[in-house]
């Protein structure tokens, strides 16, 4: 028997090696034969024919032949089936070959592909062909090789192909094209693609997906196959040159003019010029002209052929010849160098069949212009291209909403529009600090401490600030030429990478759409398309019916539009507000008492409440003695017209609390009427589905307001769906349409009266607006309970409290001003007060301070306004010991034990996985692992990520999924949305199932048993970056409080120890846990414990995360 490792891997000629291994005793007999072919009968292994890769060998056996079934028998068969495998190959005398060739041949079913030695002709209908094999491609051939005797002497080989794939293919490139030819297309990177092969016709700085095939053509040596039109907008346009060199440069110092040239007629020559103007003020000289030449290039300089000198505030021309040898789109290059720089740039040649295809060619360079702006950085073109787009001047032609305008309406909303003066002076050429100095001198309250006199005007401006970003941030969304598909009703619009994007499209906004071509009025005139739907990788659109009906694959100019109706009503809310409430409750300086309390409640010794002799039952029990006075002092109610605080540290029961006043109001005061809001549609179904659990309130008397984009979305959870509805603001009497009942129970277009009668309305704030166009009389509400409020923006939190008025109404805010603050887009406005909560505003008050020698027992806090819960109901109590010490006054108090509960048996499971010189305490669940990672950032993407960040906490899942965790006590959090993607794609690329990974503002409420939290920076250059912008976790307390406090049983922090400690609060973790012998990886460095003996880096570090300064958010790509 031939040894299969001997066959595999001996050097020798196989042939000889054939000639030497086959054995004398080859049965000869029918008896013999029929013996083998019995064994091969009962293969336990495959029974059907399979090409030999990789030198792995089988066999197909021969049928038609019985074995026998006694056991003893079957064994041996199978014995001799694993020895055989090897030798009847060798019988057989055939084995597999892979073939490196060069396609030189091609007819419409065969091909001819030669090597060095021999010549194929190959059948492509009788093999196995992965692709479209083409003349010069290299490609691979994997066949069968039969060795075959001669007259029983000499023996010769017989090859069969039986499979043809490319030599090498390297799947989803992107490309650029750089020229077009009438059969083929140049893309970047000594690549092409047949014309066959592409969809839809390309154009010059088109971006494309490719696979890629290696091939010998020319200078190329990649050819393109499965090819897709990616999109081209402002975010990718913006990084290149522009085409037009220094025509949209007039300040520049020399200026160039002239960049395209059509032609209709091949083989002829032409002249063309480029104006260079000096706007220096001395003479420059031109010393030189180079084209920089191509190949094939039909581009020769003409003049100047010598130095050449450019008096100051004087132009010459650069005459050029083009010999017009093909159709197709070119640019060719060219340097000219002056005598003391060098300047590059290109010319676009268009050489048409027709004088139409030719203005065809004109229009998309036109339309491509509009995407190039001038200025000397990234930020000052974005700012310019955005201005561009804001002052343009279009008829639109509007498309189809989710539903009709409505007429009539009892309250109509104003515009609100940004002020003409304000967007040119955001949108400038001026440096930041100028732009600066110039929107405050404009504006001086900016500066100013916010008072009655400015609420409004300041706040406006917030506002406008915030829709100035984001219409500056849309912009990234904008499509050089793009083209919709027919999705049955819709017209549908592929966007990359839409989940990734920043800001998000909704339901609601839209796409204008603008002809690329002039041809007639219409043409001259945008057709706006709403968004109806939002899918993974595309939207679906309706536009006027006309333009949805007559759409045939014409390509437009696309340009990205937000809805303005939240912003609106938030602009109208703080319009009403101080009328509504007044100074005293946007400014409550002083503490004010009602003459009589809202509910005359008492509350006895044991925490028992007491209202007219009858014992009012809590209706959850387990409330500790805190949460229960909160309740108490929000149903006594003895401040007038001041909000009342339920100040809640992570994990002590706040949303608890919040919910057992929802229902304790409901019991006890039977005319009142609740608006519950919260910043988030999660938080919102969270507050729901609480008050649906203590079955205390009717299904008839609470009402989830949702809007469109949630139900398109699908994103409400199904057992809440029969107590959602949707807002009809039409006017009484204006609207015929009734409320309708869905099926699964949602109420769509639910009027005023309906609204009116619900004693409990559930819905985010903004939301909740909506009710303000509704009219309600004075007093029709009496409650307002905000959950969550730190994450609010003021304008959003007043939009829900402007629904009811200063004498019959009590305003609850629920949250923790240390935990993360609202997200603000413009970082102007951020630190100029807008990122401050009303909620932390308000605490700033006398009557909310704290004061431990007024109020001793209430940790110095006024029982009229404020209630801070103290227990904690999350962590262990080495975990809660941390953030209590360095953000709550250390007075937090644990109510998990720390050696029998949950959470200890969950450490317990895993702390093995720590290995240490010496061992951590039993019940300690906070881990350090110093990483010495690298920060990385795409081309595409202006966020960052640590890949060996991310590799350290993926393997960590998998330590902890080995000692039976599973995915859903999980949760990674980690500041940066690049090195989200990150860690997710190590678990979806490996087919490991992916627990919950997101930024900190995703975990804000949410808490697993198991937080890795990934740091991702590690270089202090960066801190300034991220302190102007408020990321990272470095110097940002709040960031730091969330992702510290989700963690029921372990807390394992990842990242770089020399740059965190520059961080106080950050120090003080690395000492804890050095200290519990948790500290794993790089060394810790001196500074950790002799802050004084800090680094030259890390004091630059400190003063960098320090300094905040003016920043214009850049495009998110």
């Amino acid at each position: 028997m031939i040894s299969l490792f001997r066959y595999l891997t001996q050097g020798i000629n196989q042939r000889e090696f054939l000639a030497e291994e086959i054995p004398d005793d080859v049965p000869n007999n029918e008896e013999e034969e029929a013996s083998s072919k019995e064994h091969l009968d009962e293969s336990a292994e495959s029974n059907s024919v399979k090409s030999l890769h990789d030198n792995e060998l089988e066999l197909v056996p021969d049928t038609g032949f019985r074995v026998s079934t006694d056991v003893n028998e079957m064994e041996q068969v199978k014995n001799a089936i694993e020895a055989f495998k090897c030798e009847r190959a060798i019988r057989l005398k055939t084995f597999p070959r892979c073939i490196l060739g060069l396609v030189t041949q091609q007819q419409e079913k065969t091909i001819q592909v030669d090597n060095e030695t021999d010549s194929f002709s190959i059948d492509l209908d009788k093999i196995e062909c992965t692709f479209s094999p083409r003349i010069n491609d290299y490609v691979l051939m994997e066949c069968n090789v039969e060795l075959r005797d001669n007259n029983g002497n000499d023996q010769h080989e017989e090859l069969q192909v039986v499979k043809v794939t490319p030599s090498n293919i390297q799947p989803k490139l992107r490309r650029k094209v750089t020229r077009v030819y009438q059969d083929w297309v140049a893309l970047s990177d000594s690549s092409y693609v047949l014309r066959e092969d592409i969809p839809l016709t390309l154009h010059l700085d088109d971006n494309v997906l490719v696979d890629l095939i290696e091939c010998k053509y020319l200078n190329f040596t990649n050819r393109a196959i499965n090819l897709q039109i990616l999109e081209k907008t402002f975010a990718t346009s913006k990084k290149e040159r522009t085409q037009n060199g220094n025509c949209l440069h007039g300040d520049l110092p020399i200026v160039f003019e002239g960049d395209r040239a059509f032609f209709t007629q091949i083989w002829q020559k032409f002249t063309v010029e480029v104006k260079v103007t000096n706007n220096l003020n001395r003479k420059a000289e031109l010393l030189s002209v180079k084209v920089l030449e191509q190949s094939d290039s039909q581009f020769t300089l003409i003049y100047p052929k010598n130095p050449v000198d450019i008096e100051a505030n004087k132009s010459i021309a650069l005459i050029f010849e083009v010999n017009t040898q093909t159709y197709g789109e070119f640019r060719e290059r060219f340097q000219a160098t002056f005598d003391k720089f060098k300047v590059t740039r290109s010319f676009t040649i268009v050489v048409a069949r027709t004088a139409e295809e030719a203005s065809d060619a004109k229009s998309l360079l036109v339309a491509a212009d509009y995407h190039f702006v001038p200025g000397k950085s990234a930020n000052q073109r974005n700012r310019l291209y955005a201005n561009k787009v804001w002052a343009n001047e279009f008829n639109v032609i509007p498309g189809e909403y989710l539903r009709p305008r409505i007429r009539f309406v009892s309250v109509r909303l104003e515009q609100f529009e940004v002020p003409r003066k304000l967007s040119q002076m955001y949108f400038t050429l001026e440096p930041r600090n100028h732009m600066r100095a110039t929107v405050e001198r404009e504006y001086p309250q900016l500066h100013e401490p916010l008072t009655i006199d400015n609420y409004k005007e300041k706040f406006s401006l917030f506002l406008y600030f915030d829709e100035i970003t984001t219409f500056y941030s849309f912009r990234n969304f904008d499509i050089e030429r793009g083209r919709f598909q027919r999705d049955g009703d819709f017209l549908s619009l592929r966007v990359e990478k839409l989940g990734e994007r920043r800001p998000s499209l909704v339901v609601g906004d839209s796409v204008h759409a603008v002809a690329i071509r002039k041809i007639d009025k219409l043409s001259e005139m945008k057709f706006e398309g709403v968004i109806h739907k939002v899918m993974f990788d595309r939207v679906l659109l309706k536009f006027h019916s006309n333009f949805q009906a007559n759409y045939a694959n014409e390509e437009y100019r696309l340009e990205f539009f937000f809805s303005r109706y939240a912003l609106r009503k938030q602009h109208f809310a703080i319009g009403q507000i101080i009328d509504k409430m007044g100074e005293s409750f946007l400014f409550p300086r002083k503490l004010k008492k009602r003459k009589y309390p809202q509910l005359d409640i008492k509350m006895n010794e044991n925490n028992e409440m007491i209202l007219f002799d009858t014992k009012i039952n809590w209706y959850n029990p387990l409330l500790n003695e805190i949460q229960k006075r909160a309740v108490f002092n929000i149903l006594r109610g003895e401040s007038d017209n001041m909000p009342y605080v339920i100040f809640g540290p992570p994990g002590t029961g706040k949303t608890v609390t919040m919910i057992e006043t929802i229902l304790q109001i409901l019991n006890c005061l039977p005319q009142a009427r609740l608006l519950v809001a919260t910043p988030s549609n999660m938080a919102a179904d969270l507050i729901l589905q609480r008050i649906l659990d203590s079955n205390a309130v009717p299904e008839n008397q609470i009402l989830r307001m949702v809007s469109q984009n949630q139900i398109e979305k699908d994103l409400i959870p199904k057992k809440l769906i029969s107590y959602c509805g949707t807002l009809d603001l039409s006017s009484a009497g204006t609207c015929e349409d009734p409320m309708l009942v869905t099926a699964s129970g949602m109420k769509l277009r639910c009027k005023k009266d309906f609204i009116g009668r619900q004693r409990v309305t559930v819905s985010t704030c903004t939301t909740m607006g909506s009710l303000l166009q509704l009219q309600f009389p004075k007093g029709h509400f009496s409650h307002v309970l905000i959950d969550e409020a730190g994450q609010c923006t003021e304008p959003e939190t007043i939009t829900p409290i402007a629904l009811v008025s200063r004498k019959r109404s009590q305003v609850i805010l629920s949250g923790d001003p240390y935990q993360l603050q609202p997200v603000i887009v413009n970082s102007f406005a951020s630190i100029n007060g807008y990122g401050k909560s009303f909620l932390e505003r308000v605490l700033e008050f006398e009557p909310y301070t704290k004061d431990l020698n007024q109020f001793p027992t209430t940790s110095g806090y006024n029982p009229c306004v404020v209630t801070k819960l103290l227990h904690g109901y999350r962590s262990l109590p080495s975990i809660m010991s941390f953030y209590s010490k360095i953000f709550y006054d250390n007075e937090l108090i644990s109510e998990v034990s720390a050696t029998d509960s949950p959470q200890e048996k969950v450490l317990a499971k895993v702390q093995g996985i720590f290995h240490s010189d010496s061992p951590m305490p039993h019940s300690h669940g906070v881990v350090f692992i110093g990483v010495m990672g690298e920060n990385m950032q795409d081309e595409d993407s202006p966020s960052w990520y640590n890949m060996i960040e991310a590799s350290e906490v993926f393997m960590m899942t998998l330590e902890l999924y080995r000692r039976s965790i599973k995915s859903d006590q999980i949760g990674i959090i980690t500041p940066y949305i690049k090195q989200v993607l990150t860690i997710r794609s190590l678990f979806l690329d490996n087919g490991i199932d992916m627990p919950k990974v997101g930024s900190v503002e995703e975990f804000q409420g949410q808490e697993n048993d198991i937080i890795l939290v990934s740091t991702v920076r590690s270089a202090t250059s960066m801190l300034k970056f991220d302190a102007r912008l408020g990321l990272g976790f470095v110097r940002c307390n709040k960031r730091m409080n969330v992702a510290i406090s989700r963690a029921r049983s372990l807390l394992v922090v990842f990242g770089n120890p020399f740059l965190l400690s520059v961080d106080d609060n950050w120090r003080q973790l690395l000492q804890y846990c050095s200290q519990n012998n948790s500290y794993l990886g790089c060394a810790v460095p001196d500074s950790v414990f002799n802050p004084k003996e800090s680094s030259p880096n890390e004091e630059d570090a400190r003063t960098s995360a320090s300094n905040d300064s003016f920043e214009s958010l850049d495009f998110v790509g």
